[in-house]
């Protein structure tokens, strides 16, 4: 990733595979795409959903096969400025997701006093833990497990017994009408950026019914401009 990150600096202005979003944050494709994914579609789609301003940390956008994708078993990354997206996409909508999802992490770090200083948001996040907690031990699942749900960070722990233990479709089931998708319950950084990206290509009337802290944060940051 490092090696590719200079190179792309050295070559951006002979390289046929720079583009801009929002006309001023470069994108370079490291790996083709598929032949049914159109990256200036996915553009198009990028920058009619999301407010420009929430972008003002991202320098870069890198497209490709990274190493680290495999490492962390994610197809998408933020870290210090930059986007990384995997190449492999079904469709121009998969990539945009992706794209916002990480637009939503950056936007926290941005905008994490106006997110988390009064409470709120951190309170909703915890209220639906506890209540998917409940019922999990209702229908049993737990057996007798001490497993927290009260970390607002990751917990490798939780998640293992999530996703290996409990799986997915039982978590899925206990998660409707409580977290927009089951990657929310992962900790309140994941919880937030599910909510902004339900917000901007999803469903926001949904999202707003069943996570409404996170909403009125939400609209707050994505209409006012701050």
């Amino acid at each position: 990733m490092k090696n590719f990150i200079r190179n792309s600096s050295q070559k951006s202005q002979r390289s046929q595979k720079c583009l801009k979003i929002f006309n001023t944050i470069d994108l370079f494709i490291k790996d083709p795409l598929p032949s049914g994914v159109n990256i200036l579609e996915v553009i198009r789609e990028v920058e009619k959903r999301v407010p420009f301003h929430l972008t003002s940390e991202i320098d870069v956008f890198y497209v490709g096969n990274f190493k680290e994708f495999q490492e962390k078993q994610v197809n998408a990354m933020y870290r210090d400025g930059a986007v990384y997206v995997t190449n492999d996409q079904d469709d121009v909508m998969d990539m945009v997701d992706d794209i916002v999802h990480e637009i939503a992490h950056a936007t926290e770090h941005i905008y994490v006093q106006v997110i988390y200083s009064d409470g709120r948001l951190q309170e909703e996040f915890f209220g639906k833990r506890k209540r998917l907690e409940g019922m999990i031990r209702e229908y049993g699942y737990l057996d007798g497990r001490k497993v927290s749900f009260a970390n607002l960070e990751y917990s490798k722990e939780l998640d293992d017994y999530l996703y290996k233990d409990l799986g997915y479709d039982k978590l899925e089931t206990f998660c409707s009408g409580l977290f927009i998708r089951p990657y929310a319950v992962t900790d309140i950084r994941e919880y937030f950026a599910t909510a902004l990206e339900e917000y901007l290509i999803g469903d926001p009337k949904y999202m707003r019914r069943i996570c409404p802290v996170a909403y009125e944060k939400i609209h707050y940051l994505c209409k006012s401009g701050v």
